[in-house]
Order: C-alpha cells, then structure tokens, then sequence
C-alpha cells in the first residue's frame, strides 16, 4: 500500500457485513480519496472474519477486535464507524484522538461525509501550517528580542523568560520558571511591579508603568508593558515586556542636573547685571528698551516702568548717534563709543561710556543687544579736578614769583612815600597850600593803590601758602552765622532778607573752622555782588544746610544776576572773574574750590542767567587726617 504523509489516515469501525462492504468500497477508491488506513476494529463474532481478511490483505497496520484498541493507533485524522450499535459512536468519541473527526455511516452518507471531511481537513491541515509558522516567527522573535519578555500565570509565576531577559538576570530557565518575583528580585525591590500585574489580570487591559529593578547588585530602571493572555474567555495569564531605560534615566538626570547648573548660573549672571553699578539694559533689533537694571534706575533716576518699550535714543542727548551705533552694532556685532552723554531724569547730565553687543536668537536672526554704559562722569570730573590742579601748580610757581617780584618794588615805594609824607610834615609851611594839598593827596592816593597792590599779591601768596589753623570741632550754624555777622554792614546796606533753612539734625563734625569761613564768607559776597546787579530786585539770599549719607550739605542761594552758561565751567578757574574790572581779582572761587578740595569736600554751581545762582557745598563729617596736598604749594 503506497501513501504519502498528506494522506488521510483512517481508522474503520464496526462489525458483520456492513464493515466488509465498507472495506470492499475503500479498497478500491482510497487512493483517489487520498486516504491511508492505519487501524481496523472488528466488533463482530469471530467467525465474521471477511473484513479481517480485507484488512490483512491490505495490509492494515492495527487490527483489532474491541473499541479500546483504537487508542493504539496513534495519530488519526479520521474514524469511520459502520456499526449497527447506536452505543458505538458514543464510545468512539470519548476515544477520539484530538484533532481527528468521526463519520458516522448510518447518519451520512459515506462519500459525501469523507469528501466533506477531506475538505475540512486539507483547510485545517493549511491553517495548521499557518499557525505554526506564526508561532515560530512570534518565538524567534521572543527569542531574539532586545526586551526581557517573559509569561506568567494568574498566579504570577514564571512560565517563560526569554534570553534576554535571563541575560539580564544572570539566570537559567530552570532557576525562572515556576518562581515568583520574591524569589528573583530579592529585597521586595518588584513589588511595584506585582502590583501592576495584579490589575493587568484584573482589569484585562494592557498596562503601562516605569520603576526600578535590582538587578545582579545594581538599580536597574525600566518601563514595562503588560497585556493579558485571554483564551475562551477567561483570563489564562500574562505577558510582560520590560525595556531597559537606564541609560535614558541617566542622560535625563544629566541633562536635569545641567539644567539646573545653567539656572543657577543664568539666575547668577540676572543678579551680576541686577546689581551691578553700571548702567546695564536690553533693547530689541528696533531699539525698544526691554530690561532696565537697578544700575542704570539709580544713574539715570528713571524707573522701569518708565523706559521698558521706550525707545533708547531717548535717554542719550545725541539720539541720531546713538541710533548710528545701534545700527553699527547689528551689522557687526559689537559698537562702542565714548564719554557719551545721557540726560537723567532730572535733566543733568551723565557722563558714560557705551559698549552695545548683539546677541542672535537659536535662528541666527538678531535677538537682542546689551547696552553696557560705564558711568564716567564723577571720573571725567576728577579728571578736570586734575587738570585743574596742574594748572594751579603751573600757576601758584608763578604767582609766586609775581607776588615776591612785586613786594619788592612795593617796599620801595611805601618807604619813599613815607619820606615824602615825612618832608610834607617838617618842610610843607614852606610851600604854599595849594602845592602842599596837592602833594598831600599825592601821597594819600599813593598809600591807597600801594596798599591794594599789597592785598592782591597777598591774596596770590594766600592763594599759594594757605595757613592750616588746625582741626577742630566746629558747629555749622553758628559758623554761618558768623559769617553773615562779618557781613553785616553790606547786608543792612542793601537791605537783603535772608532766609535760613538749617536741618537740626547735623552734628558737631571735625573741619578747619578759618578756612571754611573763608568758603562761605566768599561765597556770601560774591551772592551779595551779585544781586547788587540787579537794583530793581528785592534780594534775597537763603541758606540751606541738610545732612545725607556721604556728609553735610549747603546751599547758598541768590537770586541776583546769574551766570551766563558759558561761563559756568570756567567760574572756578584762576584769575577767571565775571565781575566789572577793577572789582574782581579771579582769586575767591580758586580758592574756595581749593579749600574745600583739600578738607576733603568740593563745590558746584548751578545757574540760571538773570534770575538766580545757586553754589553747593558738600562736606564729609569725618575728614581726612590731613589735609589734601595743595599742588600749587609744591610747585612752589
């Protein structure tokens, strides 16, 4: 009997004639029906042999007289039974192999039933190859995987664990299956884990979590998957695939860590910008103000809210130029420009240096500028102080000289008009009166201008040698006061109201009490002069002392003439007077200026031609050691 493997293999069942005619009809036709017939059970009387005799004729493997034999046959596809005993196909199929079918000749007709039951079964036998090799690509993929996928049961034991996962866990199988996770991640380190699983297979749906596994004496962190395994309904177990993701945790906790240092440093630099003294602000590529730093609020007196979305050029004098930079800087990338001058909001003038630098945005496109302005203007005004200085020098060696060159022709000329007013008393009844008056008021006009020639070169030999009557402890109104004593008889003269604006909370305070009531005493004449200038005004002279935190504070203000605007720069200048010739020297504010120079204070002047004059005074309330070298005196 020649079969092939894709046969039917066919077991016949029954008894007496109707198990000969099946054996007779299939002798003929199993080759064109594609079946094998592995197994004959004969159930009737043993003289019946007819089907026996078919069978071994044919070479039948398994012959057998009772139903149970059908169990040594192996695998069957399908079991035809031509028995008359209703009883029969009930045993049969408490018998029937899995998989195999059972044809029942007195329900159906026999070819019909087997072409059926072929039918059915070359489908099944396809479907079958379709499963396994579904099953074998779903395993080399389990089994090849870079994820620990492993199986468990409803009771959360292992049932498989792929090498991956075994890799991982530095196991065998046989130390895996039939384990639970107390007995792989010791510690309780996957408890989270069980709790996971526990509503996988309660819930029926597919879970996601992330957590940590101690894995051969290190954490490992990993995000799991877990889906159920449903067969007919009911939930059988579960699959788990768990990817390792600690190098992704540690790239984050790097990445986070670099994070936090750039706000730490980026909060560090905001602090720096925040509280530097420097006048720092952001404006964008159109030149709007975008941040304002507590530098530039004190420098410039404006508040943020009053310059954020302002444009710029605002705060600078030179607006044109300052847009000129803005643009250069844009081009470039960097701009600088010097002794640039801003306008506070007071309207005074600041003194700065600008540095303006590009900063482009993730797009290369420009972002915003930092404006960096250096307020130099209390530096440019030491500078002049300097300048001045030398200048004093220069001119303190030479009016020295003037001075000494002219005192001695002065002598002279004092000592022979003492002998001539001495002749004029022995010998003047010998002149006549006319003559004698003549000579007389000769010498009184000559004692007169010798005597102002003296007071100049005194005042430049003042000006020159100061003497240093010494620090003491002095009080600010009662040394005013004595000034406008000394000056009391050109005071009542021109009838001026004097205001007095003294703070109560000024100290006594360490100066040199003769050189400071040459400050003011200078001062008050030349507010006095100055309001002289203009007769059809009431004057009115105030006197403002305050108290702030580098010292003590006075202002002396008229309301006379003023000074022109040109002038007011100079006003401190040696020999430089805007008073009419003959009634100013150039000496008193170069020597006021100087004083207070050296006590460590200094002066300004503010003005407002044809309608007042305002000199401020700034004294420390602790002052220097010494006295600040004179460089006049040095040159000397």
């Amino acid at each position: 009997m020649n079969t092939s493997r894709s046969d039917i293999r066919t077991a016949l069942v029954g008894h007496g004639q109707p198990l000969s005619d099946l054996m007779a009809g299939l002798a003929t036709r199993q080759n064109l029906l594609h079946l094998e017939i592995v197994a004959l059970i004969d159930l009737g009387p043993a003289d019946e042999d007819t089907a026996l005799a078919h069978a071994r004729q044919m070479g039948v493997p398994l012959i057998g007289t009772h139903v149970e034999d059908l169990a040594r046959a192996g695998d069957l596809d399908l079991v035809i039974c031509a028995a008359g005993n209703p009883a029969v196909p009930g045993a049969l199929r408490r018998l029937l192999p899995e998989g195999a079918s059972l044809l029942d000749c007195r329900v159906q007709p026999l070819f019909e039933g087997i072409i059926r039951l072929v039918e059915e079964n070359r489908a099944l036998r396809l479907d079958s190859h379709r499963l396994k090799e579904t099953r074998l690509r779903l395993n080399t993929f389990v089994e090849t995987a870079p994820l620990a996928i492993y199986i468990k049961d409803t009771s959360l034991r292992y049932k498989r664990m792929n090498r991956h996962a075994l890799h991982v866990l530095g196991l065998k199988e046989d130390e895996v299956v039939g384990k639970r996770d107390h007995a792989i991640f010791p510690g309780g380190g996957a408890r989270w884990l069980q709790k996971v699983e526990q509503e996988t297979l309660q819930t029926r749906q597919t879970l996601h979590a992330g957590g940590v596994l101690p894995v051969q004496g290190a954490d490992m962190h990993v995000q799991v998957t877990l889906f159920p395994i449903i067969e007919n309904g009911k939930v059988e177990g579960l699959y788990g695939l768990i990817e390792d993701t600690t190098e992704l945790y540690e790239s984050e906790l790097k990445l986070h860590q670099v994070d936090e240092r750039l706000n730490e440093t980026q909060k560090y630099l905001r602090e720096v910008l925040e509280n530097s003294r420097d006048i720092i602000f952001l404006t964008d590529p159109e030149g709007k103000i975008l941040s304002f730093n507590s530098g530039a609020e004190n420098a410039l007196k404006f508040s943020r809210d009053d310059v954020v979305g302002t444009p710029a050029d605002r705060l600078c004098t030179d607006s044109a130029g300052f847009a000129k930079l803005l643009k250069q800087a844009l081009r470039d990338g960097h701009a600088t420009r010097y002794e640039a001058e801003f306008r506070n909001k007071e309207l005074h003038p600041v003194i700065c240096d600008i540095s303006l630098t590009l900063i482009d945005g993730p797009d290369g496109k420009p972002l915003e500028v930092v404006c960096l302005c250096r307020d130099i203007t209390t530096r440019l005004r030491l500078k002049n102080d300097l300048i001045r200085s030398e200048r004093l020098a220069a001119v303190g060696q030479m009016a020295s000289g003037v001075a000494h060159e002219i005192n001695n022709p002065l002598a002279v000329i004092d000592t022979i008009a003492g002998m001539v007013e001495e002749t004029l008393e022995d010998e003047g009844r010998n002149l006549d009166a006319s003559t004698r008056d003549l000579l007389a008021n000769a010498m009184e006009r000559l004692h007169a201008q010798v005597k102002r020639v003296t007071t100049i070169t005194h005042s430049l030999l003042g000006f020159v040698r100061k003497s240093q009557t010494g620090m003491a402890a002095l009080d600010l109104q009662e040394l005013l006061e004595e000034c406008l004593y000394v000056l009391g008889t050109e005071i009542r003269r021109s009838r001026t109201r004097i205001v007095r604006l003294y703070d109560p909370r000024i100290p006594e305070f360490r100066s040199d009490p003769m050189l400071l009531e040459q400050v003011f005493v200078n001062l008050i004449k030349n507010a006095l002069d100055a309001m002289d200038a203009v007769p059809d005004r009431d004057p009115v002279l105030e006197i403002t002392t305050s108290l702030d935190e580098a010292g003590v504070v006075v202002r002396i203000q008229d309301n006379g003439i003023g000074i022109p605007k040109e002038e007011q720069e100079k006003i401190f200048n040696l020999f430089h007077t805007t008073k009419p010739a003959g009634k100013g020297t150039g000496l008193g504010l170069s020597i006021v200026h100087d004083i207070l120079y050296r006590l460590g204070g200094s002066v300004r002047v503010a003005s407002e031609p044809g309608q007042w004059t305002r000199f401020v005074v700034e004294l420390p309330l602790t002052p220097p050691e010494t006295l600040r070298p004179d460089p006049s005196i040095s040159a000397i």
